[in-house]
């Protein structure tokens, strides 16, 4: 990637943590694609503070219909491929207190399941069956995908949280095979997965009452420690998954 400044896709920015890394990578000069199904209003001020570097555009990369996947296509086609992509959705509740982490066995259904399993796992598929169509073999890039500490298994411990629990360790399996796949077709590529830590956003808020203070990142400080692990990645970190601070994480 010839140059400093980077082209970054950001798919979720309309979360806490997605909306503070686009602020973050836009104020260290680099071009930002913001993406979400309805851009809010944060996103459209940042593309007005940044008119030259940010991009907030609407579109749902799981759709799978060849109407949503040409619309996708047409978009993505005017900016040209980026360096760098970061899947930041995610789900771990519903609004309703009956879609919570379950604690039981007997809490677990499948539809839930299958929520947690689209938002977790299967868009980072979705994102990377497209970034696949954009690349030639000696072409690099680095696609980060957020993940968390409660999707590996050999750190589980406590139990409960099922489907989160699942729908992140089959997004940790999916980046560890998808890396082997690369590594052949993309060998200058490097597919990641990153737990960010308990971050002060919508998403945690129920189980804050739980966390120390000491543990709650703000969302700012939690996409710097992001882009610092991003920055440094290099092909031979494919298919890792990483602490917040860079360390690895066991699967």
């Amino acid at each position: 990637m010839a140059g400093d400044k980077k082209k970054v896709w950001v798919i979720g920015a309309n979360g806490g943590l997605g909306l503070a890394l686009c602020r973050h990578i836009l104020s260290q000069g680099h071009q930002v694609t913001a993406m979400s199904r309805q851009p809010a209003a944060e996103l459209q001020q940042l593309q007005g503070d940044y008119p030259r570097q940010a991009l907030a555009i609407a579109c749902d990369i799981n759709r799978q219909d060849a109407e949503g996947l040409a619309a996708v296509s047409d978009i993505f086609g005017q900016y040209g491929s980026p360096d760098w992509i970061i899947n930041a959705s995610g789900l771990l509740h519903g609004k309703h207190t009956d879609n919570m982490p379950e604690k039981r066995l007997s809490q677990i259904n499948g539809s839930f399941l299958a929520d947690n399993i689209q938002a977790n796992t299967y868009t980072s598929i979705a994102v990377a069956q497209y970034l696949e169509t954009l690349y030639k073999r000696d072409e690099p890039f680095r696609f980060l995908c957020l993940s968390a500490m409660v999707g590996s298994i050999s750190d589980n411990r406590s139990g409960g949280w099922y489907s989160y629990r699942m729908s992140k360790a089959a997004l940790n399996m999916f980046v560890k095979t998808l890396s082997i796949e690369w590594q052949r077709r993309f060998p200058l590529a490097c597919v990641a997965a990153i737990h960010p830590g308990t971050t002060d956003t919508p998403l945690s808020v129920p189980f804050q009452n739980n966390i120390s203070s000491d543990k709650l990142y703000t969302p700012q400080l939690s996409a710097e420690r992001i882009y610092r692990v991003l920055s440094a990645l290099a092909p031979e970190d494919s298919g890792k998954f990483f602490h917040w601070d860079g360390s690895e994480i066991e699967w």
